[in-house]
């Protein structure tokens, strides 16, 4: 976590969480490059999905990646904020990455009706994506199934900054939300300028 002593921010406590979201950004990149080029490849007509996997082998890797590695960030970030508002003792608690967020977002940040927000139902569409891909178990033949909402790596990108602008808006002392929104910002202007050069 950072605080500002002076004028200048500080590291108080050490996190990974900046090499996570690095991993999510990466993806992103590498997503708007891949995507670049099955429209070049396919133009004009529409790319076939089927092959977005053979003509760019990191396709559906990017994807999961990012989103397992935003949840990831994501319950991070929550771990140390609580840390940072409560305690040690508090943020090792077992609950959901979801039912951390509701709290923080009721508790911390002044939100009312927080499961009724849109941000809320994307944070649990992607827990749900998580527990997917970190806990998957095989089933029957022809009966295997994925969730039905998928997170595209930049899709993933705009989640965390939306979280991160929650979380400065509402906290100020959160200093942390600000540098890494600015990050993801800066982020998210790359890879459009990516797909706005096809």
């Amino acid at each position: 976590m950072l605080k500002e002593i002076d004028c200048d921010l500080v590291q108080v406590r050490e996190t990974g969480l900046g090499m996570i979201l690095r991993v999510v950004i990466l993806q992103a990149n590498g997503w708007a490059e891949d995507f670049k080029f099955l429209v070049h490849k396919y133009a004009p007509n529409e790319i076939p999905i089927d092959n977005a996997d053979i003509d760019c082998p990191n396709w559906t890797g990017r994807w999961l990646i990012a989103q397992t590695f935003t949840a990831m960030a994501l319950e991070a970030f929550y771990y140390d904020y609580v840390i940072e508002k409560e305690s040690k003792t508090k943020a090792e608690n077992k609950c959901s990455p979801v039912v951390r967020y509701q709290y923080l977002a009721a508790t911390y940040l002044g939100q009312i009706n927080v499961t009724d927000s849109d941000l809320y139902i994307q944070l649990k569409a992607l827990n749900t994506l998580r527990r997917h891909w970190v806990h998957n178990k095989s089933t029957d033949l022809g009966k295997y199934s994925c969730p039905d909402k998928y997170f595209s790596p930049g899709h993933c990108l705009a989640l965390l900054t939306s979280v991160f602008r929650l979380f400065e808006s509402n906290d100020h002392s959160c200093i942390v939300a600000r540098v890494y929104r600015e990050i993801l910002e800066q982020a998210q202007s790359n890879v459009k300028d990516i797909i706005e050069t096809i």
